[in-house]
């Protein structure tokens, strides 16, 4: 059952190895006469036991494999430095050395034949049960996990039990916290892992598995493990790893190519909200709209809608905002049947008809009920030239203004210019992933593509099902397939839109599968999801951003929305569909402002704690991507969606250097001094100048200044410091007195901003 070889004396263990649908015992042997082998380098003496992957780092145990022992064959140590074993019954090779860090590499025996629903599951990693005090994980911007808390242990194993370390793990590294020191196991091969999490009677237990596909067998998987003494260690290496890797791409590289990059610099982020010709904003005269509407459109509209506009009667009763509303949608809903726009096509992306379409209605409307309007110059859902104008007004000087589609650039290109002669940057969200048929739902317009797309394009699981698309809607598509459709819409969206930045949806989540069709690996499908992000952001010239900012699909990218609040509860039914919850997110509705992004709610536990106190965060993203991709909220979550933990949010974004996300709508725009232009001016009252001189920087250091953890500082490159206060103490730390709630940003230029939120 094993190879011989001459003057090795076998010695026999036993372990199991997974496989999708089933477990197998499997028997192998180790040979060379002792069940443990010791590395040795300047500063460190590391004992792996083949048998077991238990490994002793300066006698600190990091890593014990469950179950039983396995058995392998022990190539003789020809240096003190490295070690080679195979595991024959799967032919595995294995090697480890070490340098100043241990390097692990599995290899797949080229002879082994596997099924594409049957990868050969390799457990590899698993916590120690003894000794190790936390968890570093980059779920998010980062998460701080004491090992010995339930609340975390049942968290975990609930929610991120089974993950994957290309989209679950932002970035592929985790550390754990010992005695010892930190400990850091980075995933150079980041794809086809699981991760997977037990609540052990209040102790988390995690263990990470590595899958060999037909897709990736000849593929060598390799872990760097490296030891450091702070908490950031782990996310240092790997930014030196990137390093050494010329995998970077720092913003001062991306402003020489692009110096509109230069007005994201200290830019809070804004979503605006919308997507029809007229807003309830834009009428002058509701009874006389409503007549002409009753005699040109009665016959077409919705009879529940024509009869609740008739039961209104001038002198008798009066427009609310209901009836108002009402008429509005139903006079948008009739121009799009009156001037359709083309169903899109393979060889017609139907952009121009979109264009066309709105323009018709636009000047139609104009037409024959301009006088029940204000100029047409000025309408809009989104943005209005006059919002443009309240902007200013409000003194806000750097924005990023996202579209949450392109139609209302279509009605009002030259808003989209004056905003950007105002110093804006303004752009749209667009994706690719997402395919439905027609008919389901063309109001989501970045999904509407053409059948062949959804079909040829769609990603065929290991069963052979096509992989359901966003919220189980249409197929998800391979990002390599059908390239120069996708190439074409996006120049066209920006031609008829005149945007200069573009958010490109889910390519920058890391979101690799395997794709059976036509033979994609993980890693393929990575590489892809760069290649767009690269060509949008170079071709196109904008500046560009995507969801998440994932490490693995950062390629072009200059900003990112979601790992500063991640999307979270969304199994929750107080969350999720208890309208009379405190907690509810709110309908998707209104279309022009939905509640779900602006109702307010109140975060409930364990969510509450666990995401949101300050003792459990990190910036271990910021400690890799500061001065290479801006990063902010989940756009399902902005700066005022929560208000039991805004101040908590808004005083992490501040510490760790991060712009805040405010939605608007046309209404929240009206005037200048509305609520949310005042939350946004100030907001830039502390980000701006503090980004101003570290937006090119690296964050460096992460300290607690108390043992509670309520007084935090971040240090960066260039010496600057901010220390934030989240207790309800004045507190005094490197010689600031920081008030209660507070920060205080002690810059490299000399000048010290104070700074807490409304």
């Amino acid at each position: 059952m094993f190879r011989q070889i001459p003057n090795f004396r076998p010695i026999r263990y036993l372990t199991k190895f997974s496989f999708a649908q089933y477990t197998v015992s499997i028997s192998l042997f180790c040979s060379f006469c002792a069940s443990a082998v010791t590395l040795e380098s300047a500063k460190n003496s590391v004992s792996i036991d083949p048998g077991t992957l238990a490994i002793t780092w300066n006698k600190q145990l990091i890593n014990q494999v469950d179950g039983p022992a396995q058995s392998v064959v022990i190539k003789p140590q020809s240096s003190k430095d490295k070690v080679s074993w195979t595991i024959p019954s799967t032919d595995v090779h294995v090697q480890a050395q070490l340098t100043d860090k241990l390097t692990l590499k599995f290899k797949l025996d080229h002879s082994v034949s596997i099924k594409k629903a049957q990868p050969v599951n390799m457990t590899w990693f698993s916590l120690p049960k003894h000794q190790v005090k936390t968890l570093i994980l980059p779920f998010s911007e980062g998460m701080r996990v004491p090992i010995h808390n339930r609340q975390w242990a049942e968290f975990l194993t609930h929610n991120y039990s089974p993950s994957n370390t290309t989209q679950d793990l932002k970035m592929p590294f985790w550390s754990i916290e010992t005695p010892s020191g930190y400990f850091s196991f980075q995933l150079v091969t980041a794809t086809n892992n699981t991760l997977t999490f037990q609540d052990g009677n209040a102790r988390i237990g995690m263990q990470a598995s590595h899958q060999f596909t037909p897709l990736n067998r000849t593929k060598v998987f390799t872990v760097i493990i490296s030891h450091g003494e702070s908490i950031l260690s782990g996310a240092k290496t790997y930014r030196q790893w990137r390093i050494d890797q010329h995998m970077t791409d720092p913003l001062t590289e991306k402003e020489k190519r692009n110096p509109n990059i230069a007005k994201l610099i200290g830019a809070s982020m804004v979503y605006v909200f919308g997507r029809d010709g007229i807003s309830a904003k834009d009428v002058t005269d509701w009874w006389g709209l409503k007549a002409w509407f009753l005699q040109n459109f009665s016959s077409t509209a919705a009879k529940s809608d024509v009869a609740e506009l008739k039961r209104i009667v001038k002198g008798q009763q009066w427009f609310n905002h209901y009836n108002k509303q009402l008429l509005v949608n139903n006079i948008n809903a009739a121009l799009e049947r009156k001037f359709p726009a083309q169903a899109p096509t393979f060889e017609n992306d139907g952009i121009q008809s979109q264009y066309q379409a709105a323009q018709q209605r636009k000047s139609w409307l104009s037409q024959h009920a301009g006088k029940y309007l204000i100029d047409p110059s000025f309408w809009g859902q989104a943005l209005s030239k006059q919002g443009v104008e309240n902007l200013q007004k409000a003194g806000l000087k750097k924005l990023w203004i996202g579209y949450d589609n392109w139609m209302p650039a279509f009605y009002q290109p030259q808003v989209v210019k004056q905003a950007e002669q105002a110093g804006y940057l303004v752009g749209v969200y667009d994706s690719y992933n997402t395919a439905i048929p027609r008919g389901l739902n063309d109001t989501w317009l970045t999904a509407q593509l053409p059948k062949v797309m959804r079909v040829s394009c769609a990603i065929e699981q290991a069963n052979g099902k096509s992989k359901q698309g966003f919220r189980g809607n249409g197929y998800y598509l391979n990002p390599g397939c059908q390239q120069s459709y996708v190439k074409k819409r996006i120049e066209h969206v920006i031609q008829y839109g005149h945007f200069n930045s573009y958010f490109l949806d889910v390519d920058g989540t890391g979101m690799a599968n395997e794709d059976y069709r036509n033979g994609t690996s993980e890693d393929t499908m990575l590489a892809s999801f760069n290649r767009r992000l690269m060509w949008t952001a170079e071709h196109e010239h904008v500046v560009l951003g995507s969801e998440d900012g994932n490490s693995l699909t950062t390629s072009g990218l200059a900003f990112a929305h979601g790992l500063e609040t991640v999307g979270f509860g969304w199994q929750d039914k107080d969350m999720k569909s208890n309208r009379k919850s405190p907690y509810y997110l709110g309908r998707w509705f209104p279309d022009n402002k939905p509640d779900f992004f602006f109702k307010s709610a109140k975060v409930k536990q364990p969510y509450k704690t666990l995401l949101f106190a300050p003792q459990y965060r990190v910036p271990l993203y910021q400690a890799v991507f500061h001065d290479e991709v801006i990063n902010s909220h989940h756009w399902h979550s902005d700066s005022l969606k929560f208000s039991n933990v805004k101040k908590e949010r808004d005083l992490t974004s501040m510490l760790y250097n991060t712009p805040a996300m405010v939605h608007l709508t046309r209404d929240e725009m009206s005037s200048p001094e509305s609520p949310r232009l005042q939350q946004l001016r100030h907001y830039q009252a502390g980000y701006l100048p503090v980004h101003s001189v570290l937006w090119d920087k690296q964050l460096v250091d992460f300290q607690w200044l108390d043992k509670q953890g309520n007084v935090q500082l971040t240090r960066f490159s260039d010496g600057s410091i901010i220390v934030a206060n989240f207790s309800s103490k004045v507190q005094h730390a490197k010689g600031l007195n920081i008030a209660p709630m507070s920060i205080v940003a002690k810059l490299s230029n000399g000048k010290t901003i104070t700074w807490q939120p409304m």
